[in-house]
Parts: C-alpha cells; sequence; structure tokens
C-alpha cells in the first residue's frame, strides 16, 4: 500500500523534474535553488542581509520568465529517418527545419523528443535493474531510479540537442542528428521542441512542433558463423519454391512423351502443336537442408537483458545463414505460437530481424506450447538450434524430446557472468554469459 501511494507521486514528481530542465538553463536552476533558501534565511532583516539575495533572485526570475514569453514564430519540421538501426550503435538522421517568419531568427536549440509514457504499477514492480544492487536500501525500496531506467527503456533512444546558430526568414536549414537506440522495436517521435534563451539566460521560451514517426531498431548482433550442424537434407514436395507459394512448383529438367495418367495442366501445349502428338513437362522434386531455430521466450526470475542477449543471438544466428539451398525456422512462442522460415525464395533476413525486434518475453510458462509446435514441423527440420534462458524441469523436457528425434541439436543456455553453478546433465548444453557473450559464441564452434 505504501509502494502505491509513493508511485502515485512518482508522476508528478517527474513531471516536475522535466520542466524546470527544459524551462531552466544550468544558470537559471542555480538562481532558483538559492532564492527558497535565501528566503528562509531573511525573515529576520534586522539581522542578516538575506532577504537582499532573495529580492534579486525573485526580480531576476521574473524578469527572465516574462522576456522569455516573446519568444514566438511559425516553424516546421521534416525528419528523413534511415530504414532502420541497431541496438546501442548511434545513427544520424537529417532534420529539416523550415523559418516562416518574416525576420531571421539566431541563436536557438532544437530537440527532437521522443514518445513518453509512464508505467503501470504492475510494470514498475515487475522490472528489475541490475544496478539496483550497488544502490542504497532506500533508493532500492522507493525505485525512483529504477523508475528513471524504465521511462528510458519506454522512450527507447537519447537524442543529442543542435544549436541552430542562424536561419534566415522564409528559408531551409538541413541539420544532422545523432539518436542512440537504447532497445529494439519500433522508436515513436512525438515532437520537436525549439527552446531560446532569454536575454540574461536563466529561462528559455519554448515551441513545440508535433511531428509524429517511427524508426523500426533491430537487435544487437554478434559474429557468428554460418549454420554448419551436419544435418541430413530432407525431402519436400515441391522443393524450396513450394514453401513459400501454394501449389506444386517443383524443378523442371526437360520435355517427355505422355504417358496415361500424366496430369493435363503438364502437357506443353507449344511442343503438342509443333509434333502433333502431346508432350508433357518433367519435374524433379528437390533436397534441402532445412534448420529449426527455437527461441525460449519464457521469462520467469530472470533478468530481462538476458531475454535481450537470447534475442540478439537468434537474430545473429538468423542473420549468419548464407548457404542458398538452407532454410531457418524460427519458432518461439509469445500470445500465439510464431514460426517464420528465410531462405532462398522466402522471407529475407530483413523480415526475421524485424519480427525479432518486436519479440516480446512472456511472463507465463509456454513450453508445453513450444513442445507441441516441435512436434508439428520436427520432422521438417534437418537440425535445431534452441536458445534456453533457464533450465528447469519443463525445459529439461523439452531438451529430452530434441534428443529423441535422432537429428544433430546446438543446445544454447543464456546465464549472468557472475552465476558460478555449473549446468550439469546428460545433454550437451553451452552456456553463453551476458557480459562474455562474443567470446563464448566464438569458442561455441571450437567445442
Amino acid at each position: 500500500m505504501l509502494r502505491k501511494l509513493i508511485f502515485a507521486n512518482f508522476k508528478l514528481v517527474y513531471r516536475a523534474s522535466q520542466w524546470l530542465r527544459q524551462r531552466f538553463t544550468s544558470t537559471g536552476i542555480l538562481i532558483l535553488s538559492i532564492m527558497p533558501v535565501a528566503g528562509v534565511f531573511g525573515f529576520d532583516t534586522r539581522s542578516t542581509l538575506s532577504f537582499q539575495i532573495f529580492s534579486i533572485t525573485l526580480i531576476l526570475l521574473f524578469t527572465a520568465m516574462f522576456y522569455s514569453l516573446f519568444f514566438r514564430g511559425k516553424f516546421s519540421i521534416i525528419r528523413k529517418l534511415p530504414e532502420y538501426g541497431s541496438v546501442g550503435i548511434p545513427l544520424n538522421y537529417t532534420c529539416i527545419i523550415r523559418n516562416e517568419n518574416k525576420t531571421a531568427k539566431r541563436g536557438f536549440i532544437l530537440v527532437d523528443e521522443l514518445k513518453n509514457q509512464f508505467p503501470s504499477f504492475a510494470k514498475f514492480s515487475k522490472a528489475k535493474d541490475p544496478l539496483d544492487k550497488n544502490r542504497n536500501r532506500i533508493d532500492r525500496f522507493i525505485g525512483y531510479p529504477r523508475l528513471v531506467k524504465i521511462m528510458q527503456k519506454i522512450r527507447g533512444g537519447s537524442i543529442k540537442p543542435i544549436n541552430i546558430d542562424y536561419i534566415a526568414e522564409k528559408s531551409e536549414l538541413e541539420t544532422s542528428i545523432q539518436l542512440t537506440p537504447l532497445r529494439r522495436g519500433y522508436l515513436q517521435f512525438d515532437k520537436t521542441r525549439l527552446a531560446m534563451a532569454e536575454p540574461l539566460g536563466l529561462i528559455q521560451g519554448q515551441k513545440f512542433i508535433y511531428n509524429k514517426d517511427s524508426l523500426l531498431i533491430l537487435p544487437k548482433l554478434y559474429k557468428t558463423p554460418r549454420l554448419n550442424l551436419q544435418g541430413k537434407r530432407s525431402y519436400h514436395h515441391g522443393g524450396v519454391n513450394n514453401a513459400s507459394i501454394v501449389g506444386d512448383s517443383q524443378e523442371f529438367i526437360s520435355l517427355r512423351d505422355y504417358h496415361p495418367g500424366d496430369p493435363i495442366r503438364s502437357i506443353h501445349w507449344r511442343s503438342f502443336a509443333k509434333l502433333n502428338k502431346p508432350i508433357v513437362k518433367e519435374y524433379q522434386d528437390e533436397y534441402f537442408t532445412r534448420y529449426g531455430l527455437i527461441l525460449d521466450t519464457f521469462l520467469d526470475e530472470q533478468s530481462e537483458h538476458i531475454f535481450e542477449d537470447a534475442v540478439s543471438v537468434a537474430a545473429s544466428f538468423m542473420t549468419a545463414q548464407k548457404e542458398q539451398d538452407a532454410l531457418l525456422d524460427l519458432m518461439f512462442v509469445g500470445n500465439t505460437s510464431y514460426r517464420f522460415t528465410s531462405g532462398r525464395g522466402l522471407a529475407g533476413a530483413e523480415n526475421i530481424l524485424e519480427v525479432l525486434a518486436c519479440v516480446q518475453p512472456a511472463y507465463e510458462s509456454n513450453i508445453a506450447e513450444v513442445e507441441l509446435m516441435l512436434q508439428q514441423h520436427s520432422r521438417e527440420c534437418s537440425a535445431f538450434i534452441c536458445i534456453l534462458l533457464e533450465l528447469d524441469e519443463s525445459r529439461l523436457k523439452l531438451v529430452k524430446s530434441l534428443s529423441e528425434l535422432n537429428i544433430p541439436i546446438k543446445l544454447l543456455l543464456l546465464k549472468e557472468s557472475t552465476d558460478t553453478n555449473s549446468t550439469e546433465t546428460e545433454h550437451d548444453i553451452h552456456v553463453i554469459h551476458h557480459e562474455n557473450l562474443q567470446q563464448d559464441l566464438d569458442a561455441l564452434w571450437t567445442t
């Protein structure tokens, strides 16, 4: 009950702090901090001169507030965003600002802003911050630093402000803005804020230009070799192309005479007209390699960054696939079961990366549904890669069912680097630690 009461006041505190940072310069915040202190000590005007400091700071702030009201004008903003970005890698995009006023404008700041949403209490209470262990007990109990972290994650990125020294009247100015993505998924641009400090340099006049856009941020990628699990090539009726379209689309090899029972749709009509006898097209069914990539999405006691590591590892394997005659099935369970296939004639790696950019963890066990999905599609796959977040009883059952398929399996288990507990099972499981992720991936294929 106490935590709910504290959380109810977080929204007011957060908005007040954001408003102060946006409206006041660093000098203005200093003056604002001095004024109440001087006011407290200035009640006794006979024994102290603090009331004079209070009066001066009050007059300065009122004067600055008055002049800040004169920042007016009409502007328009156009963003030119890239197709996508990646987590943790700074990217630049272009912003075109048009001054539609009859006078030139000087010395203001352009701040592009992402959509900011306040989390629910349920999301706040479930969230885990790895930095909490380094904070004092009060901060851990109250949780305001954790709230700030959640707000940063919801926002999804940090954008550097841009100083605009001069823009002529009725003209455009093109400037480059740097964005550092902090999470995967779609980032929602909400508005652009133009700020200009008044002559005293204490308060900034504000003008908001609402211009909504979105940008897809892909998972962080790591270096991985192409898949080579020595799985056998499997027969698929219709070949590779038949996996992406409806109907029978086999590989054409030659023409031959008609035999009773051949389908009419196989007749080659040009040869029939030329030779005056029925000629049919002959096809050959194709064999090719198909890998299954299973992503564990059930997040129980693990930190969310472990799930992010699992998504990044899955995305890295998807982009590392280079065999032209091989397909790769991405399988996971969220609100429902999902299976996406990439390879020749099918969706490219970009489409699968978009899916992985938006996948969310499940907080209720879905391992049984994963096992059911494997039973439906196991016969089509030549080998499996399984990325696990934990190794509990339900997941061990899943691993056992995979091992009974008698096909090559690569089992990866994501863990914290500080976790020294060894994983002792009868199955060959490769542990990948959070802080040594790339090194563990490099060592994966030498074992």
